[in-house]
């Protein structure tokens, strides 16, 4: 979608609190592009450990973002144009927020119980640790970050699609 505005988006929120269906609504029911900063993680992960366990995708960003601290972010931007309405799926650190909020990214925080999160994440097959996996700077670095909208997610698909209706009504 290309408009004379383009409406560019980034997501933030601890995983299991259901970005990516957010993103997956943005994508289908708005047509804006989604971008994800975590399948290049993922992938590396399959590759290196034989699975996704955050435990394992904590060591990738551990060890990647000391050669680039938005290197997810960039690589996953690459052959986005800058006139392209787009949905990051996904912000993770500090230097990614400050990186979308320069490019004019509106920021939409997803957030959902401690129990939704494990739960999901178990079912996805995600070993997570809540006491452990959670503390990760991944999971707490940008709890303080200021989010233009804020989307509660422990699973009514109805409240998604309002709050969703209520950021697009706002300007476009």
């Amino acid at each position: 979608m290309t408009s004379a505005r383009a409406r560019r988006f980034a997501l933030i929120g601890k995983s299991g609190a259901g970005k990516s269906t957010v993103a997956e609504r943005i994508s289908r029911d708005y047509g804006i592009r989604r971008i994800s900063t975590g399948v290049i993680c993922r992938k590396i992960s399959l590759l290196l450990f034989g699975n996704e366990d955050k435990a394992s995708t904590q060591q990738i960003d551990d060890a990647l973002t000391q050669i680039d601290p938005s290197i997810f972010l960039r690589a996953a931007l690459r052959g986005a144009a800058p006139e392209e309405s787009i949905c990051v799926d996904s912000l993770r650190f500090s230097t990614d927020f400050r990186f979308a909020r320069d490019q004019g990214f509106e920021v939409i925080r997803v957030t959902a119980s401690d129990e939704t999160r494990t739960h999901r994440l178990a079912a996805r097959g995600q070993a997570f640790n809540l006491d452990v996996d959670g503390r990760h700077r991944s999971e707490t670095e940008l709890d303080t970050a200021e989010a233009d909208f804020t989307i509660y997610n422990d699973g009514a698909k109805d409240e998604i699609e309002a709050a969703l209706r209520s950021i697009f009504s706002r300007g476009a």
